[in-house]
């Protein structure tokens, strides 16, 4: 139990028990912040129970969570490769936290939790992508050492308005 601010909350792996869990806090995510993610809510509101607990079975995923009072309100993902060639790499995905728990070391906890699973699976860089509008989140990353190398234009489309993604990695 990790107490700040006098918020006690939880890191931990989520696993296929937890699907309904992290199905609501997926589409929530994808409702609050449209931009800062690939996939959309008119997707993956479809998606059926399987599919939900496939994302949470995979051996190669690890899905976080922070959780207050068994409710959970945050999450990061880390995705490790598997190509025989590439497995020294994992990427950093669907990073949130829910608005009223912010700015408390939630998401903070949440990478550093992500990064010590990546140590610990030999993994040797991390990526991830942010919209570059997103300055907190971009602060964050910079706390942990990741660097920006690269921006890929437009390549979230919505209605007429387009938003680029940072590209950054950081060595571990």
């Amino acid at each position: 139990m990790i107490e700040k601010n006098m918020k006690n909350y939880d890191i931990r792996e989520l696993d296929k028990s937890n699907y309904l869990d992290y199905r609501k806090i997926r589409l929530e995510l994808l409702l609050d912040n449209k931009e800062s993610f690939g996939s959309s809510f008119e997707e993956e509101s479809l998606f059926n129970d399987e599919i939900w607990i496939d994302r949470l079975s995979k051996s190669n995923v690890n899905t976080i969570g922070a959780f207050v009072d068994d409710e959970l309100i945050g999450i990061v993902v880390l995705v490790k490769n598997v190509r025989k060639k590439m497995k020294h790499i994992a990427n950093i995905n669907s990073m949130y936290v829910q608005p009223a728990f912010r700015n408390q070391g939630i998401a903070y906890d949440l990478l550093k939790y992500a990064l010590n699973i990546a140590k610990n699976d030999g993994v040797e860089r991390l990526n991830l992508s942010v919209v570059v509008s997103n300055s907190n989140a971009i602060k964050l990353y910079q706390k942990f050492g990741f660097i920006k190398y690269g921006i890929e234009p437009d390549t979230i489309k919505i209605d007429n308005n387009y938003y680029s993604l940072d590209l950054m990695s950081k060595e571990i």
